[in-house]
């Protein structure tokens, strides 16, 4: 779908929901507590160990994968305020 296209649905919405339409406490006590459960429980991977590989599509229709990636630093982030 084209940017443009996507802009102009947007836009042609009825009901928007802003920023502060979001419940950022409800998620951020419930996903803070399990993130620590599972540090304390020792769950993932440790610092400095290979994380699995994925595949990950991007936003041109393509794909890469994350051992493509190996040697250089990578930076995560994963994040929606849907």
């Amino acid at each position: 779908m084209d940017t443009l296209d996507l802009g102009q649905r947007f836009a042609a919405l009825e009901e928007k929901l802003g920023v502060e339409d979001y419940n950022y406490e409800h998620f951020r006590t419930k996903h803070y507590v399990l993130d620590v459960q599972g540090t304390l429980k020792a769950r993932g991977i440790e610092p400095g160990e290979f994380a699995p590989d994925w595949d990950l599509s991007d936003a041109m229709g393509g794909s890469m994968r994350l051992s493509a990636l190996r040697g250089t630093p990578v930076l995560l982030h994963f994040g929606s305020i849907t």
